[in-house]
């Protein structure tokens, strides 16, 4: 008989989450409200971020495209950001009519690399943007020291990094913007969501102007679950703003995201040491101890990786992919970039096995046979 479907994703959604939305529910406020401004105070509180301030968005792409607009990214900008990403990046820096200008990877970390960085800054350089991919620390800061020479906004995409530290400090306590996501798959979720740092109070009310419509002062009474019927519009704006259900959601997930990253750690140690001894399997280059895992990949030999996928398959384990060359799409062909070497070797080799928060041993140990297996055929 057939082991069940392990897939590569699956949201922790308990007892606690399901009452999250009911009492939101009963509250009767649906848009943003009370609960929205709760998640942004208890982010922040997270983050040990204070004197920053958090701004919650209803997806990682709209905190992307925010934090874009608070760093002034416009028409004619270039913004400097690794191929080796999901496309959310790209298209927010479009969506600013910007034009994105894309820089190679380490080989180590799969985060931008400063020297590809620094060969592309030009003069209509604008912004960087960094991936903190799988929730790994990319070289931040020799990137923050790159963007301080030169003048730079640098805009953290920590969307798989929620809860990684970096020297004891969560990412998003520090730097210029960060952003983070909240979607289905990644740690915690608000079902869909997500949020910018901010650096000061005073950031604060452009954001929440730009979040919602260039409206001056509905924010203020909507976080009292009420509405402002006089108001003005001071700039363009955006319909980006997270309703209390979402954010009731994320309220939920957030208090038991200590446990998450724990379990999550655990299968990763769990798949590293049962890999380590598979001469042509790549783990990650850490031992996920200041790490809040989003995925764990492996990488293998480019002529073995459609075989290996196919094997685990037959097993009814999924795999992913992440990601693939966003320089080879289409609308990237006459965007600017850096050699490419590492980013096309590392979209060959590249595979995400399945990570879940409490993800059981027997169901790592499924993924840990199958991959052992094929790897010694």
């Amino acid at each position: 008989m057939a082991e069940p479907h392990l897939p590569v994703f699956q949201p922790h959604i308990a007892v606690d989450t399901i009452k999250a939305v009911v009492d939101a529910l009963d509250v009767g406020w649906l848009g943003m409200g009370a609960s929205t401004q709760a998640f942004e105070k208890e982010i922040e509180r997270y983050l040990e971020c204070a004197p920053r301030r958090v701004i919650a968005t209803n997806t990682g792409t709209s905190a992307l495209h925010l934090a874009l607009a608070l760093a002034g990214v416009g028409p004619g900008d270039e913004v400097i950001t690794p191929s080796f990403n999901f496309v959310a990046d790209h298209m927010a820096i479009r969506a600013c009519g910007a034009e994105p200008v894309l820089c190679d990877i380490r080989d180590d970390d799969l985060g931008a690399d400063p020297a590809s960085v620094a060969s592309l800054i030009g003069p209509r350089t604008k912004a960087i943007v960094p991936l903190h991919m799988a929730g790994m620390p990319c070289r931040i800061e020799e990137l923050r020291a790159l963007a301080r020479s030169h003048g730079l906004r640098l805009i953290e995409d920590a969307t798989h990094a929620f809860g990684t530290k970096i020297g004891g400090r969560p990412i998003g306590s520090d730097g210029d913007l960060t952003c983070f996501s909240f979607d289905p798959v990644k740690v915690i979720t608000s079902i869909d969501g997500g949020a910018v740092v901010v650096r000061s109070n005073d950031d604060l009310p452009t954001a929440q102007q730009i979040r919602l419509l260039g409206i001056d002062k509905d924010t203020v009474e909507r976080y009292k679950n009420q509405r402002a019927w006089e108001y003005d519009v001071l700039r363009d704006g955006q319909r980006y703003h997270l309703t209390n259900i979402n954010a009731s959601i994320g309220l939920s997930q957030l208090r038991r995201v200590d446990e998450f990253i724990t379990t999550r750690r655990r299968t990763c140690r769990r798949y590293s040491a049962a890999f380590r001894e598979l001469p042509e399997l790549r783990t990650p280059a850490t031992d996920f101890a200041d790490v809040s895992p989003f995925i764990y990949y492996v990488r293998l030999p480019a002529a073995r990786r459609l075989a290996f996928i196919d094997a685990l398959r037959e097993r009814n384990i999924a795999t992913g992919i992440h990601f693939l060359p966003s320089h080879k799409f289409t609308v990237a062909q006459r965007w600017r970039r850096s050699d490419m070497r590492v980013t096309e070797a590392v979209c060959e080799e590249i595979v995400t096995l399945p990570l879940h928060s409490n993800m059981s041993d027997q169901l790592s140990d499924r993924v840990i046979e199958a991959v052992t297996e094929f790897m010694r055929r």
